[in-house]
């Protein structure tokens, strides 16, 4: 299948493939073609994500890097809309995904790249580039776009015929990653490098601090109930931010979330998600176990 990756070759001639989409590894006996099946996953490494619940199941849609993917909240069924390198697919290394209504947008700090996709026809209809490592971006109801350009410390709004209108909402962000629309024509966004959620005003760019002191906060998502959902990686839980008063609550710890980068990258490496399902339940990205976890109150 598309998006091999490597091979290697042992000392009995036994070829062996690996496959990133696949997370799998596969082994071609050269002498009759025949292949066998060493290892597979269902994810291939999961990083940012985002649910929506119609008719009161979740789907969450998934920033697989190497693919796009979709999960059944209930049963954990995944299906796979697209994958890296596959024939007639429009894809750029995905690491972080939202979703509203019928929108599904991903970005890629590596590619440099934002991608609107038709959330049920599965079909990408913009694909915008040179944003210099967008860790996160949300479409408005006007049609516009909300990118955390971490390259540039800023939340950008990008607008008109291809995206190609682009102005600078707020600058000097301390390692922008997880964004989410919130009530009053404001967004919530989460600096990484800052330890601290922050509120942003729209209209006149105004930067509010909301909860402080954190741990590389990334992922971020507002609850039903107002609250924000905030995935604390260097802390390696998950927590609950009253936007109003700031208070932090811890709802799971000792999560397998973290992937340490490699040297010279990014310190966000995979950015881990956090989404929400319209009945309160959590789902967050393990990047290190290549697993979705779902959250639910005892």
């Amino acid at each position: 299948k598309a998006s091999l990756d490597n091979l290697a070759i042992d000392a009995s001639d036994r070829i062996f493939v690996s496959n990133m989409a696949d997370n799998g590894i596969q082994e071609v006996n050269p002498e009759t073609g025949t292949v066998k099946q060493i290892i597979i996953g269902k994810l291939a490494l999961p990083g940012g994500i985002a649910v929506v619940s119609d008719g009161g199941k979740d789907t969450v849609y998934v920033a697989d890097v190497f693919a796009y993917r979709t999960i059944n909240g209930d049963s954990g069924d995944v299906s796979e809309p697209a994958r890296m390198h596959a024939d007639g697919t429009a894809l750029e290394y995905p690491m972080s995904a939202t979703a509203k209504g019928d929108f599904v947008v991903l970005s890629s700090w590596f590619t440099g790249t934002v991608q609107v996709i038709d959330r049920k026809t599965h079909k990408t209809l913009e694909m915008l580039h040179d944003f210099k490592a967008p860790h996160d971006a949300i479409r408005l109801s006007d049609g516009s776009i909300l990118i955390n350009e971490l390259g540039t410390k800023s939340l950008v709004r990008a607008s008109g015929d291809h995206g190609k209108d682009r102005k600078t909402v707020v600058g000097d962000l301390a390692g922008p990653v997880g964004l989410v629309e919130g009530p009053n024509n404001a967004v919530y966004l989460t600096e990484a490098f800052a330890g601290q959620v922050s509120k942003v005003d729209l209209a006149t760019g105004a930067k509010t601090v909301v909860a402080k002191d954190l741990k590389m906060p990334e992922g971020i998502a507002l609850a039903p109930d107002g609250k924000l959902v905030v995935a604390e990686v260097g802390a390696k839980r998950v927590i609950s931010v009253d936007p109003q008063s700031g208070a932090v609550t811890e709802l799971a710890g000792n999560l397998p979330i973290g992937l340490a980068g490699t040297p010279g990258g990014l310190p966000t490496n995979i950015p881990t998600g956090v989404g929400i399902g319209a009945s309160g339940a959590i789902y967050v990205s393990s990047d290190i176990e290549n697993a979705i976890y779902k959250l639910t109150k005892k």
